[in-house]
């Protein structure tokens, strides 16, 4: 791996500053909001935060030479972003929320990083302003940072196109980079508006239909109360199942469903695992519950857990994880190292990755049926994989569970179980937001463990590869 050379930190502090701008203006938006609701702390935090913020990455954008950002540059520039805006957001959580710093951390980059884990033991209790931002943020994060910056078309095409890349989207496009942009940014709109309007007529207030609303398709798992949209009741928890599996299809496959596209939609392999996957595993978390004589978690609850830890939304329900039998627990933590389609608002490792490695698998297993030197091609969405990219998706599933099972161990020597410690870091990792300790052990955990699963966070998000590249090229060429 080459230097970065000074137009490379060039191209990176380009889309770095058009990132700063948006992130400005949205800061100024909550300030504004929390002046209305009459937060004095809030309004000083956000309008004193967003301002310069605003100001200062207009100023170095448009100082900055138009040239072309490479994909290498995308990754850099997102492996910056996420930590940056993390950081920059957990003022007003103190200064607002009075959160101590590490809880305001923890906070704000479970946000940023659409993971839903919380610090806060009753979110009802925020000030408006707050409470809003900290939902808005998943609505942010689960659309990406890519799509944000198409739809306002701040940067250049090119600069785009690179960090639509980075997020990890593969479809090709036969149309303007920009329509495609809007089009995913309409997507994501009208399931949004859809998804409040269908809460808000089952019964919810209208704020808080739009949080979960938001929350849900993004995957994000936030909520207005500490329990989760499960305590809604039946009909508010379909909606929120219906716009979480929303959340774990690609924004490809949509398209290709509001086309009426079906067939094109159906033969995606990624959403018939995914059904399936839905399917098998809560006839298995049901009949768990049953064989453990366990009676408080239901057809539809089991669904729910089921859905919301596939798609790593991480949304709640009754009863709480911390009560229900460890064999559903262990089947959740496969569903959430799993997670969904690629190109969508979900986390983990991702269903496309999982079908290499089973088709690698199934490859070597056939291969002394064979010929010596036959060739044996792999196959994903009817196009070959080449060796060298099995060999990378291969490489990248291997790091992800090792830094999981690293992680876990450490929870470990805190005196976490197994399972407790297995299931808290991949749901971090993953950017889920389940929790399966009870109250008192989770939010009196030791601080090193809270920064432990802000990096877990963190690494999941950005997908650890482009995390390493930074350091690597931090550091300098290596020797």
């Amino acid at each position: 791996m080459s230097q970065l050379r000074l137009r490379d930190w060039q191209a990176i502090v380009r889309l770095l500053a058009d990132i700063g701008q948006g992130f400005g203006v949205f800061m100024l938006l909550a300030g504004l909001l929390a002046l209305l609701t009459g937060d004095g702390p809030g309004t000083v935090s956000f309008l004193g935060l967003g301002l310069p913020v605003a100001l200062a990455s207009r100023y170095v954008r448009r100082r900055q030479v138009e040239g072309k950002a490479t994909s290498r540059h995308a990754v850099l520039a997102l492996a910056l972003a996420w930590p940056a805006l993390s950081l920059l957001s957990l003022i007003p959580f103190v200064a607002s929320g009075g959160m101590r710093w590490i809880d305001a951390a923890y906070e704000s980059f479970s946000a940023w990083t659409d993971t839903g884990l919380t610090m806060i033991r009753d979110p009802s209790t925020l000030p408006v302003a707050l409470g809003v931002f900290r939902i808005v943020i998943q609505w942010f994060s689960g659309l990406g940072i890519v799509m944000f910056m198409l739809s306002l078309r701040t940067s250049s095409a090119q600069d785009a196109y690179s960090l639509f890349q980075a997020e990890g989207r593969p479809e090709t496009f036969s149309t303007d980079l920009w329509v495609i942009g809007r089009t995913v940014v309409r997507i994501y709109c009208a399931y949004t508006l859809l998804g409040f309007v269908a809460l808000w007529a089952a019964g919810l207030p209208p704020l808080t239909a739009l949080a979960h609303a938001i929350t849900s398709l993004s995957t994000g798992g936030f909520s207005t109360n500490s329990v989760g949209v499960g305590i809604y009741g039946p009909v508010p928890t379909l909606i929120a199942m219906g716009l979480m599996l929303a959340g774990g299809i690609s924004f490809a496959s949509h398209r290709n469903l509001i086309a009426g596209q079906w067939a094109k939609f159906w033969r995606d392999p990624e959403v018939r695992l995914l059904l399936a996957l839905i399917v098998v595993a809560s006839g298995l978390v049901a009949g768990q519950a049953v064989l453990a004589g366990f009676h408080g978690l239901g057809p539809l609850n089991s669904l729910f857990y089921v859905v919301t830890a596939v798609t790593t939304c991480g949304a709640g329900t009754i009863p709480a994880l911390s009560d229900v039998p460890a064999t559903i627990q262990f089947t959740l933590l496969l569903l959430m190292v799993s997670g969904a389609a690629f190109g969508s608002t979900t986390g983990a490792l991702k269903l496309w990755r999982l079908i290499v490695v089973g088709q690698v698998v199934a490859r070597e297993v056939r291969r002394p049926l064979y010929p010596e030197r036959t060739v044996l091609p792999l196959k994903v969405r009817g196009l070959t994989l080449s060796d060298s990219a099995a060999v990378t998706v291969l490489g990248y599933v291997s790091l992800y569970l090792a830094l999981g099972v690293f992680g876990s161990l450490i929870f470990a020597l805190f005196g976490y179980t197994p399972l407790e410690s297995l299931f808290l870091v991949f749901s971090a990792q993953g950017n889920v937001g389940l929790n399966a300790l009870p109250d008192a052990r989770y939010f009196d955990m030791p601080v090193l463990l809270k920064a432990q699963l802000i990096l877990h966070m963190l690494l999941g998000r950005v997908e650890i590869l482009p995390f390493l590249s930074l350091l690597y090229n931090l550091r300098g060429q290596p020797k």
